[in-house]
């Protein structure tokens, strides 16, 4: 199984909560073109210290910003 990070899931709780990629990259500690990177899926593994403080900046349980993903062996069997 492979686990990536969900872009979209984190623009879609990112506007729900009316913040702008500019206050969720500062208080993350990181640059406004990684979030947009994240969020345009260009980028789909930021480390764990990352999308932790992502997940308290935006109320969600970290493990809700991945998806996982079956690999191909993994479908055939």
């Amino acid at each position: 199984m492979l686990v990536i990070f969900n872009g979209q899931k984190l623009h879609d709780r990112r506007t729900s909560k009316k913040i702008s990629q500019a206050l969720l990259a500062y208080q993350a500690e990181t640059t406004i073109r990684y979030i947009r990177d994240l969020e345009k899926g260009k980028k789909s593994n930021p480390s764990a210290a990352l999308v932790f403080r992502l997940g308290n900046i935006l109320d969600i349980p970290m493990g809700d910003l991945m998806l996982a993903q079956l690999e191909e062996d993994e479908i055939e069997n």
